[in-house]
């Protein structure tokens, strides 16, 4: 029995000896050092302590808006209950490591033609009860065991990749999260300049119906024509029409907020009533391109992804090998109920260990393997993928930001330039040394120059809201909070 047992150890030594897979390491990319795209004045390359981006607008609004997000948006609730779903089903998978117990109670019926059918049933009792019938009641009742040993670690793969993905589904909850936040700052901004938009065309129309008004009454004097009067008119119907796009797209953009918020539609519309354009700030740090790797939540999502795949190879490997299971019962079976009642004639138990090894299905494992080995290296391609995608969205948003800066500045000058000559073409006009076609066309140069300087600013701001999403800011916000499902 010694002999058997000790080669059985190192007949299973071996065996454990040939499961060689290799434990996971996270893959090692050559990242560039420095950004391609030109930097703007303020923006340098020094980590950034704070990527609460919305923080640093100082816009109280904006941060209550966000906040209510993070508490009431519906997009959360849902990635966190995919958390928990995992958690759940690594714990589920962590009892498959001990053994198992469950009571049973039993009764059958037997009838054999075969006496000796029937003896055996009753062969580990310890009565050693014995019966010349061919008929049989058999009463059960104890404890079932079932332990199958993880000899070549197949469950501790399979925990691992069970981790890996809790892991994966908790990074996409922060990436969710960056996305939501800048989703609701880029249109609290828009709303910001649409309304800005609103008041800027009151002003115009308030400024036109000005000139009509002037301009009938130079008509009176002879100093202009009806030609005057009617295109006066319509520049003055023009602006107006201009006005229910406006007011359409302020309501639209209330409601998406709303819902972005978790709420129905108009029930922020309190707090959405009209406010200035929030300031940038001066210093705009935004790190190195390879630290995009441990501050992207859409990064370490595709790693802890390529990390789950990698386990499961492991898994499956061991699946190949054979598995050693020791089953048990104790308890008491006997022909006769009333038996049950006393151990000494009655009780039973019996231990059964197995060894099962794969021999007409060994095809279909290795094909498994083979499989889990492709879908590894799919998780690496898109691994790579989603690291060279964050490169480029960031490059691109260090562009932007800072073309659309220097768009801003000559804008600023141009509308300054298109002040002057406005305020210079109506004096000159008044004094009758100017046509009113001219006058109209300092105007519409103003009008355009000032919607084009404030689109840019709000544009500005968009870009600087697209810089910090892209560096994967605000991601720890929510855990800073303690928010994060647990």
């Amino acid at each position: 029995m010694r002999i058997i047992f000790f080669s059985f150890l190192i007949f299973t030594s071996l065996l454990t000896s040939c499961c060689s897979h290799k434990s996971y390491v996270p893959p090692s990319l050559d990242i560039p050092y420095e950004w391609n795209s030109p930097l703007s004045d303020g923006m340098h390359t020094n980590s950034p302590k704070h990527l609460i981006w919305w923080e640093s607008l100082n816009d109280p609004i904006l941060n209550r808006l966000i906040k209510l997000a993070a508490f009431q948006n519906l997009d959360l609730y849902l990635a966190g209950t995919r958390i928990l779903e995992a958690r759940l089903q690594r714990k589920g998978k962590n009892s498959d490591l001990y053994p198992h117990v469950d009571m049973s109670c039993s009764y059958s019926h037997i009838e054999s033609h075969q006496n000796v059918v029937l003896s055996r049933i009753l062969k580990h009792s310890q009565n050693k009860l014995k019966t010349n019938s061919s008929k049989l009641n058999l009463f059960e009742i104890g404890f079932d065991a079932d332990w199958e040993i993880d000899l070549f670690q197949s469950n501790q793969y399979e925990m691992n990749a069970l981790e890996a993905q809790i892991e994966a589904n908790e990074e996409n909850f922060n990436d969710i999260w960056v996305t939501l936040s800048a989703e609701i700052g880029r249109n609290y901004i828009e709303l910001r300049h649409l309304q800005h938009k609103l008041i800027l065309l009151n002003k115009q129309i308030e400024s036109q119906a000005d000139t009509l008004h002037l301009t009938e009454e130079l008509l009176q004097i002879g100093m202009a024509n009806s030609i005057d009067i009617l295109t006066a008119t319509q520049q003055l119907a023009t602006l107006k029409a201009r006005k229910p796009a406006i007011e359409f797209s302020i309501q639209k953009t209330i409601y998406h907020l709303s819902i972005l918020l978790g709420q129905f539609p108009g029930e922020v519309e309190e707090l959405l009533k009209f406010s200035n354009l929030p300031c940038l700030p001066v210093e705009k740090p935004i790190g190195i391109p390879s630290e995009l790797l441990r501050r992207r939540p859409d990064i370490r999502r595709a790693e802890r992804q390529l990390a789950t795949a990698t386990e499961s190879i492991g898994s499956a490997e061991a699946a190949l090998f054979p598995k050693l299971s020791l089953k048990g019962f104790v308890g008491m079976v006997t022909p006769h109920l009333k038996s049950l009642l006393n151990p000494t004639m009655a009780g039973t138990w019996f231990a059964n260990p197995q060894l099962l090894m794969p021999i007409f299905n060994s095809r279909l494992l290795k094909r498994d393997v083979d499989y889990h080995k492709l879908k590894t290296k799919q998780a690496l391609f898109e691994y790579q993928k989603t690291v060279l995608e964050a490169l480029e969205e960031t490059e691109n948003a260090i562009a932007s930001f800072h073309y659309e800066l220097e768009r801003h500045q000559q804008l600023s000058v141009a509308y300054s330039a298109a002040q002057e000559a406005q305020r210079g073409t109506l004096e000159l006009y008044l004094k009758g040394f100017k046509n009113y076609l001219e006058v109209q066309f300092t105007n519409r140069a103003l009008i355009e120059l000032e919607e084009a300087s404030n689109e840019s600013q709000m544009q500005l701001i968009l870009h600087y809201i697209a810089l910090y999403k892209s560096l994967g800011g605000g991601w720890n916000f929510l855990e800073d909070t303690k928010e994060q499902p647990s």
